[in-house]
């Protein structure tokens, strides 16, 4: 009995550590956009998290930089806006250990990114 206890227990605290340890997406992450055109560059995020909510920017390589809002955590879903000329592009994606997997609604069209954390 008490071994059932102390093993419960046990998993108990290590799935409490991977829950923080995946939901802490504070820093930088890269992604390679690929347009269509056969071009492709990289896009740094930043993500500043407090609790269940974070914000941030979207650099992009011609020093172009937007604001995210929105942003929502929830175990490991995300999703937060992109405030681009005007209009609000959502995004949402999953949280990894060492990436978010992210889909970006632009223009009726779903766009799938993996972002990997560089700091």
């Amino acid at each position: 009995m008490k071994r059932k206890v102390f093993t419960t227990l046990l998993l108990a605290c290590c799935f409490a550590v991977c829950a923080a340890a995946v939901s802490d997406i504070t820093g930088n992450w890269t992604t390679t956009m690929k347009p269509g055109d056969g071009s492709q560059f990289a896009v740094t995020y930043t993500f500043k998290a407090a609790d269940d909510k974070f914000t941030g920017n979207v650099a992009f390589p011609n020093n172009n930089n937007f604001a995210i809002t929105d942003g929502v955590i929830k175990g490991d879903s995300i999703s937060f806006s992109v405030g681009l000329n005007g209009q609000h592009i959502p995004n949402s994606g999953r949280v990894y250990a060492d990436s978010i997997g992210l889909d970006i609604m632009m223009m009726g069209k779903k766009y799938h990114h993996t972002l990997k954390r560089t700091n």
